[in-house]
Order: structure tokens, then C-alpha cells, then sequence
């Protein structure tokens, strides 16, 4: 028994002395690769320099590929025959200024700028007739009719069929100032034609703006219920644009992706009350021009701006608290005009709100009838 006990006693021993061994050697291959590990970091070799290097310049990179994609660039050719940046030729003679600077100085900002066309008179109303709502138009055709009959109507056929085309041709016409325009969508890149997403309606504004130098738009579904426009016109003649805020805030309408192409913060839009973009009122001039229309037009242009992915405009959460918070629901053209009317006026949104009553639209009647609210 003594002998069992003492061969134990030595067994352990044994194990001891081997578990001090294998401490030893782990202690000291960490020393050694801690000091190597030090040595190496403080005395980088030109191999190592070189790697850190290029995975800086690697990650530059990736940020600024990140940064281009959320810049509003589009093909320069839907910009030119729009009017918002100069023609080839006013291109080339704006290279000719600049090489004779003294020569030409005094007329140089109107050589390199496309000068927009201007007016001070009434401006032209104008809409878009989509398919299946050739009814609305309608109303909105009579009531220019009876109540501004001096102004000139001009109704964009948005895809309709040919037997709306014909009844639209049958309702407008010159014998009252009122001329059809088929919409040119093969001119524009291909997500224009989704109605639903509203890219042609900054579009069609451009067009009215470059041809008649103001315009008053109007969707079909709403109609005019006052003939007196000085206080608006008069107005919009000011600042260059008025609209007709509702009580839902930008943030609210906006999908958070859109708020990076044009460089802004949410945040900053947590309390800017949204104007509704499908009855505006705007005339032409070098800051609208500019400021407003340019980067509204860029925007509906490029579709991930105006439709950013995940973007939609059903199943909105008006419920949501606090009420700036995004709804989930998008307003594509609305949300982005909303985004550079902040930015162009400070956020101050008197000079382009109206208050005056001059508009109802169909829904709003109907709703009324029922006795429901309308969602924002």
C-alpha cells in the first residue's frame, strides 16, 4: 500500500514538473511573438508600408464610388433640350468668351448661361390626361373654361387610348384657346413612363417653363374654383414658385435615401411643412431656374433619385409617432421638390406657400361626401 502511495506521489511530481515545462515554453513563444509582433509595427517594412497604403487608397476609393452614386447626374443631352444648360453651340461660343475674356467680359455670364425664358404676363395652365382619368380632365377643362377663359390651356396626352384621344380632342381645341401636346416619352430615359412615380411632371413643367416662361399646373382630379389669381400670381411673380403646403412634414413623405442625393439631413426637414407638387404655380427666372427646376428635373430623370429602392406609396403609417418620423410612404416628384425648396429658401416657407383658395380636387369632394378626412 506504502508502495502504491509513494508511486502516486511520484506520478504527480512527474505531472507537475511537465505542466511547468509547457507553461514555460507558452509564456516565452508569446514573449517572442509580442516582441516581433511590436518590432514589426514600429519598423514597418517598405512591403508593409506599400500594403497599408494601397488598403487606404483602396478604401478612398470605395468611398468616393459610394459618394457618385448618390450624385444627380444625368446624360447632358435631356438637359439641353430642355433648356436648364447651354446648346453645343452656346457651349463652343462660351470657350471662345473665355479665351477672349477682355474682349467679351461684359456679356460673358449671358454667353455661358442659358438664359430662361421669362414673362411677366398670365402664364399657361397646364396638365397631363393619364389613361383611365380622362373624366377628371374634364372637369378641370370646363372649369378653366368657365372660369378663366383668357388663359391658354395646353393638355398633355400622357399614353391615352384612341378613343380618349379623340374625346380629348373633341373638349380641347383652339375655338377656346385650348391645344392637346402628345407627351414625347421616347425622348426620356425609360422609367418616365411609369405615371406612377410621377417623373413627368417636373418634365412637362420644364417644358411649359422654357416655352411660355410661367406656368400654372394642374393634375387631372383637381379643378379651379376661383377666377381670381392676382394675390398668387402676384405672388409667384416674387419668389418664383407657390404651392399649397398640406400638414404632413417632408421627412414624413420622403424616402430616407433621396435626402443623400441632394446632400441634406432628414433632420432638417423634421418640421418644413411639404407643398403638394400637383397644382403649382411657377415663373421662370435664373434662380428658379437654377435652384429649383435643374435639380428637380435631374432628379426625376434618374430613376434610384426619384424612386430610391424599397421606395412606395401605399400601406402608410399616419399613426406612427413622433409625426415627423417616415410613414413609409413616398411621394417621388413631391418629396424631392419639397427637399430643394427647403435648401433654395432656408426653410423659410412663407414666400412660396399660398393661402389663397383656388383649387379643389375630386377625391377631396368625395371624401367630404362620406364625411371622411383626406390622408395627407
Amino acid at each position: 500500500m506504502r508502495e502504491i502511495t509513494k508511486v502516486n506521489c511520484v506520478t504527480l511530481q512527474s505531472l507537475g514538473d511537465q505542466m511547468k515545462t509547457k507553461n514555460f515554453y507558452m509564456i516565452l513563444v508569446f514573449v517572442t511573438v509580442s516582441v516581433v509582433a511590436l518590432w514589426v509595427l514600429s519598423s514597418p517594412t517598405p512591403n508593409l508600408q506599400t500594403m497599408v497604403q494601397k488598403t487606404h487608397s483602396g478604401l478612398k476609393r470605395a468611398s468616393s464610388i459610394q459618394l457618385k452614386e448618390q450624385v444627380l447626374t444625368v446624360d447632358p443631352m435631356y438637359l439641353r433640350q430642355l433648356g436648364l444648360i447651354a446648346s453645343r453651340s452656346t457651349t463652343d461660343a462660351s470657350v471662345n468668351a473665355l479665351a477672349n475674356k477682355d474682349k467679351y467680359n461684359e456679356n460673358l455670364e449671358a454667353i455661358i448661361l442659358p438664359s430662361p425664358k421669362t414673362t411677366l404676363g398670365p402664364p399657361v395652365i397646364a396638365s397631363g390626361v393619364r389613361p383611365n382619368h380622362f373624366e377628371e380632365a374634364v372637369v378641370l377643362m370646363k372649369s378653366v373654361h368657365s372660369l378663366l377663359p383668357g388663359y391658354r390651356l395646353v393638355m398633355y396626352d400622357l399614353g391615352l387610348s384612341a378613343t380618349e384621344q379623340m374625346l380629348l380632342a373633341k373638349y380641347c381645341n383652339t375655338t377656346w384657346n385650348c391645344e392637346t401636346l402628345l407627351f414625347q416619352f421616347y425622348l426620356y430615359p425609360t422609367h418616365v413612363r411609369y405615371l406612377n412615380i410621377w417623373s413627368y411632371r417636373p418634365i412637362c413643367i420644364q417644358e411649359m417653363l422654357n416655352k411660355y416662361g410661367a406656368v400654372i399646373w394642374v393634375d387631372d382630379g383637381y379643378y379651379f374654383i376661383n377666377g381670381s389669381l392676382s394675390l398668387t400670381l402676384t405672388n409667384a411673380r416674387k419668389s418664383g414658385i407657390q404651392g399649397w403646403a398640406i400638414k404632413e412634414p417632408t421627412s414624413s413623405i420622403t424616402h430616407p435615401k433621396m435626402f443623400q442625393f441632394f446632400s441634406v439631413d432628414q433632420g432638417s426637414y423634421f418640421f418644413q411643412h411639404a407643398v403638394e407638387s400637383s397644382h403649382l404655380v411657377i415663373y421662370n427666372s435664373e434662380k428658379i431656374s437654377k435652384q429649383v427646376m435643374l435639380p428637380w428635373v435631374k432628379c426625376a430623370l434618374l430613376e434610384e433619385c426619384i424612386s430610391p429602392t424599397g421606395a412606395q406609396n401605399t400601406g402608410c403609417n399616419y399613426f406612427r409617432r413622433p409625426l415627423y418620423k417616415y410613414t413609409g410612404c413616398h411621394r417621388y416628384d413631391m418629396s424631392a421638390l419639397n427637399i430643394i425648396l427647403g435648401k433654395t429658401f432656408g426653410f423659410e416657407e412663407e414666400p412660396y406657400t399660398s393661402i389663397e383658395r383656388v383649387f379643389a380636387s375630386l377625391l377631396g369632394d368625395q371624401l367630404k361626401a362620406e364625411n371622411k378626412s383626406r390622408p395627407a
